[in-house]
């Protein structure tokens, strides 16, 4: 009976827990949200707009200080947020259908053949570094912010698909799924009403942890050159202008790496709180 009592206490904490990390992490992710909407909209300063003298300090007219062409880093901060995680969401939801779709099916495949390649594809995906296939395939598609989306959907899928594959096996054994055959529903019923729903649980949960990975491999690459590239308003491409100055300037890189921070820790939050609700239903 105590044992009983404290799993209960421990699932009730852990779910606890898990509702305080999904409300800190939408309310900290809705703030930068609102922030970027609300910044550029009543902003004086158009992003690209040469404003006042270059590698001017924080100050009441420019909160951020200014670049080194006079430009508002204040406008240009918030004016990146869209950009910025748009392309990550953008970059982690083609792969999670993609992948999802494909783990499942291959959960239901009885061809071995099939199987082995299948599996075999996404090891050999799965092994390599994503920064390192990213910058191999941008040599071919060329640097920009769509260059990185469609590498993304093309390499990244192969997690969620292990993810899903693994999953579907155990739903494949669970009671409801039997009887939902036993009783002739056709095969797409199935897989839209029992498999999917079960299995989208997990692998959301790991794309909003993988979104924090996709906005820093963003922000890397245009840090090196190879995503966003000037003038756009983008954290790393920003990071990236302010490096040589961060002695004399070092707003220039601190309050970009501020932003990209901000939105790493509200989206940790949300995918913590997540996994710590699902194990408690678990």
């Amino acid at each position: 009976m105590t044992a009983v009592v404290r799993d209960e206490g421990a699932g009730v904490g852990a779910t606890r827990e898990g509702l305080v990390g999904i409300w800190v992490g939408c309310l900290m992710l809705a703030a930068m949200l609102l922030a970027g909407v609300l910044v550029p909209w009543f902003s004086a300063y158009h992003p690209n707009e040469l404003v006042a003298r270059p590698f001017g300090a924080p100050s009441a007219a420019h909160p951020f200080g200014t670049d080194q062409l006079g430009r508002d880093v204040f406008t240009r901060v918030f004016a990146a947020v869209y950009r910025d995680l748009g392309v990550a969401f953008a970059g982690v939801t083609l792969p999670l259908v993609i992948g999802t779709m494909v783990g499942v099916a291959l959960a239901t495949v009885r061809n071995r053949a099939v199987l082995a390649v299948a599996n075999s594809l996404i090891e050999a995906i799965n092994a390599m570094p994503l920064l390192v296939i990213a910058i191999a395939l941008i040599s071919v598609f060329g640097p920009g912010l769509t260059s990185i989306v469609i590498i993304l959907a093309m390499t990244n899928w192969a997690r969620y698909a292990r993810i899903a594959q693994t999953r579907a096996k155990i739903v494949a054994q669970l009671g409801y799924i039997e009887a939902a055959r036993l009783q002739g529903y056709p095969r797409h019923r199935i897989f839209l009403r029992h498999f999917l729903p079960n299995i989208s649980a997990e692998t959301v949960a790991y794309a909003l942890s993988d979104v924090i990975l996709v906005i820093m491999l963003i922000s890397g690459l245009s840090f090196l050159g190879l995503g966003a590239t000037p003038p756009t308003a983008e954290w790393g491409v920003m990071m990236s202008e302010g490096r040589p100055f961060v002695q004399n300037a070092w707003w220039m890189t601190i309050f970009p790496g501020l932003a990209l921070c901000w939105a790493g820790i509200s989206l940790s939050f949300l995918a913590e709180g997540l996994h710590r609700r699902e194990q408690a239903v678990a």
